[in-house]
């Protein structure tokens, strides 16, 4: 009897579980509703509809964030009490000091509140003395300690909202964390002491589920900076600001393996996806516009791993082919997957593995030399294949056993969801001293703009044709190389940065500059911070005569209209924001436009920066009267009718409107532009002259002219036949000769 009445318990369960998965008909799950935010449904009230709720930055929604109507006519994770959500204003979790204390003191703060710190006697107070609770639920600035500095170890520091336990912070001490309920701890639980005198691991915070990173949180810790020598940046100090992390530095030739590894798993869904992989694309694309020729592993998964690429296939590592596998690949879609749709996240990592153990024979001669970043993006919700912390690890020790140290693998993790397991993204990164490599986004598509700003400006050297991305900058960040110079006797000229030591500009600035007293007297105006630089030398191009053909009857001739400046002190691009402009026919241009060296000529170059087929856009920087400077988009007419029209209106210049052949002022080495078709296009003004003209190429800047005259002044003053109104300007592929002999010990020009 006792063994029927438990048969008929479990038929009875069975028959209830199966009640909550079979179809119901006309079964719908209840209205909820949400205070304070948004909310969606994929398909109403209906079974399978998943509810999304959405809230302002500054709150997120309770009890939970989305759901699901299930066949029991009910939503998933909310209980038949639950008919109303609400978004819950961030707070922050009370601050914890040892040594010390702060005010006020209370169980938690508003978006907006701010403690001040202060420690006992005898302690040093490192870190910020006040701190401000921000809108994600997160203090500002950086965890205070107060170091009593009679210890091997600085005091590790106690995230708010958390514990520490362990008191002793001499060699090979441990202390551990944990936080209160409600909070997740993103950072290493344990760190030991080193003989070093630091903490192994990255510091540890308490958050709250929902709180997210800003696109500038990611962008500060996340960074990628590229420079002419492999190796890292270190941060003075014993305390480490959490927005400064050692940043991968990488050269032009640096081995460099970067795996991506994308989510394709039912919980991440469709749309995540999607969003993850342009994500990635546009950093592939970032990456690849800098001197760096990175090798792309690229993996999606669910319940088992596709690979889109491998890091040894010598066809697909250029970055352009790369993107467009990501792109146009069967394995790169989310229908690959078909109905597999668990996430193994084991199993891609594991891949990783193998792809790194094949490199290892592939590129012997270079193997001590590979460094490895592995990215995922993910959330964290494994459900098959093994542990995925075992995966990682597993990477982690092959790496270090092939006398590598940690410096030489870097695994960062990106929630891509509504619903992140912090603490398993956690578990799959990096734990690095000052270093943050687990991140969490409200909005994927904050990671666009996170990744726009991965460029460390300031560590970068001279590598031409960069830019500030972000599209909240202006000014110098928009055009780092623009540089004013103010002449005795001709006042202002405009001029481009080719080098720390040189400036490019139009050689009629320099009208009246005839003695050494005159050259002394020319200052240059370069960064952001508009540092002054006095001149050294100039040199005009031999060619260059203003009035070579005053006889003919022609009072001004620009042909040749370039000149250099010798700098008497070196630009510091670190501390001036300053940058370089790429020339045409350089390797440095060849790497820009991510073409192969040294196969690329000169001629390539020309043609396809200036193709004959069509008018080509480029920009200058045009001051306006009151001295503030913009970028302005104008054509080069390259095409042989509209540069013949184009070259027409020089005649329309008070000065060579009785020459019979326009010739004879616009000679072969100038490039038109302005006009009014197909829509009015800017022209220069007083002070423009001897700027650059750029074009953008693969997200870097190139200089392919030398803004020199124009047609009809229109700047300031009433002028009739404005459609008339055309610049010229000189073609540096036409005086390439000159540039090599002046700047050929600078910079590496090609045949």
């Amino acid at each position: 009897m006792k063994s029927f009445n438990l048969l008929t318990l479990c038929l009875a369960l069975l028959a209830g579980a199966k009640g909550e998965d079979e179809e119901g008909d006309g079964i719908t799950c209840p209205d909820i509703n949400i205070i304070g935010g948004m909310l969606t449904k994929s398909n109403g009230n209906e079974v399978d509809s998943i509810m999304k709720f959405q809230c302002p930055d500054s709150s997120y929604p309770s009890p939970v964030s989305h759901t699901k109507c299930l066949k029991s006519g009910r939503w998933f994770r909310l209980s038949s009490r639950h008919t109303t959500a609400i978004c819950k204003e961030f707070t922050c979790p009370t601050p914890v000091l040892e040594s010390g204390m702060f005010s006020p003191v209370n169980s938690s703060y508003g978006i907006g509140e701010t403690v001040t710190f202060e420690c006992y006697d005898g302690y040093e107070l490192q870190g910020s003395v006040s701190r401000t609770c921000m809108k994600n639920g997160r203090w500002n600035g950086t965890t205070t300690i107060c170091n009593s500095g009679l210890q091997h170890c600085p005091h590790p520091g106690i995230p708010a909202g958390g514990r520490k336990f362990g008191t002793g912070y001499g060699i090979g001490d441990k202390v551990q964390y944990s936080c209160h309920e409600g909070l997740v701890l993103v950072g290493s639980r344990k760190r030991e002491c080193l003989e070093a005198g630091e903490w192994t691991g990255t510091e540890a915070h308490c958050q709250h589920k929902s709180s997210f990173d800003s696109p500038q949180d990611v962008a500060a810790a996340f960074t990628a900076s590229f420079t002419n020598t492999l190796g890292l940046t270190q941060t003075g100090g014993t305390v480490k600001s959490a927005s400064v992390a050692r940043k991968i530095i990488l050269s032009k030739d640096a081995p460099l393996h970067i795996y991506i590894l994308l989510d394709a798993s039912e919980s991440v869904g469709e749309a995540n996806f999607q969003e993850a992989k342009a994500v990635a694309i546009n950093l592939i694309d970032k990456i690849a516009s800098f001197d760096v020729r990175p090798r792309f592993g690229i993996i999606t998964y669910a319940s088992s791993p596709l690979v889109v690429v491998h890091p040894y296939d010598e066809e697909f590592q250029d970055a352009d082919e790369v993107i467009n596998l990501l792109s146009t690949s069967p394995p790169a879609e989310y229908a690959a997957h078909g109905d597999q749709r668990g996430t193994n996240i084991h199993g891609a990592l594991e891949k990783v593995r193998e792809m790194m153990v094949f490199s290892k024979t592939q590129f012997k001669n270079s193997w001590d030399k590979i460094r490895f970043v592995t990215i995922l993006f993910t959330d964290g919700k494994a459900n098959m294949g093994g542990n995925p912390k075992a995966a990682a690890d597993q990477i982690k020790n092959f790496v270090m056993a092939q006398n590598k140290t940690e410096d030489y693998l870097d695994m960062y993790s990106f929630g891509v969801s509504e619903d992140v397991d912090k603490t398993e993204l956690n578990a799959l990164s990096s734990e690095k001293n000052g270093e943050k490599h687990c991140f969490i986004v409200r909005n994927i598509q904050d990671l666009v703009q996170a990744f726009n700003d991965i460029l460390d400006m300031t560590t970068i050297g001279d590598l031409c044709g960069v830019a500030d991305e972000n599209p909240e900058v202006s000014g110098r960040k928009k055009y780092p190389w623009h540089a004013v110079m103010r002449f005795p006797g001709t006042g202002t000229c405009s001029g481009s940065i080719v080098s720390n030591s040189w400036v490019l500009t139009a050689a009629h600035c320099l009208k009246g500059v005839e003695t050494q007293k005159d050259i002394n007297r020319i200052v240059v105006e370069v960064g952001e911070s508009r540092k002054m630089i006095y001149v050294k030398d100039v040199h005009l191009h031999p060619r260059y005569d203003l009035l070579r053909l005053k006889d003919e009857g022609i009072s001004q001739f620009y042909d040749y209209d370039v000149a250099l400046l010798e700098l008497k002190e070196k630009i510091d691009f670190s501390k001036s924001n300053s940058r370089s402009i790429c020339l045409p026919c350089t390797t440095e241009t060849t790497r820009a436009m991510r073409k192969a060296h040294p196969r690329t000529t000169c001629n390539d170059h020309e043609t396809e920066l200036l193709p004959t087929t069509r008018t080509v856009p480029a920009i200058f920087v045009k001051r306006s009267s009151s001295g503030s400077e913009q970028e302005t988009p104008v054509t080069i007419k390259t095409t042989e009718a509209v540069r013949k029209a184009c070259e027409a209106n020089a005649l329309r210049a008070e000065e060579y409107k009785d020459i019979p052949d326009v010739r004879k002022v616009v000679t072969e080495r100038f490039l038109c532009t302005g006009g009014h078709e197909p829509t009015v296009e800017e022209v220069s003004c007083k002070g423009d002259s001897g700027a650059a003209l750029y074009i953008a190429k693969k997200r870097r800047f190139i200089q392919v002219g030398v803004v020199s005259w124009g047609v009809i002044n229109v700047c300031g003053i009433a002028v009739q036949d404005k459609k008339y109104a055309r610049d010229f300007h000189i073609n540096l592929f036409k005086v390439l000769p000159w540039l090599k002999q002046k700047l050929g010990k600078i910079v590496t020009f090609i045949e």
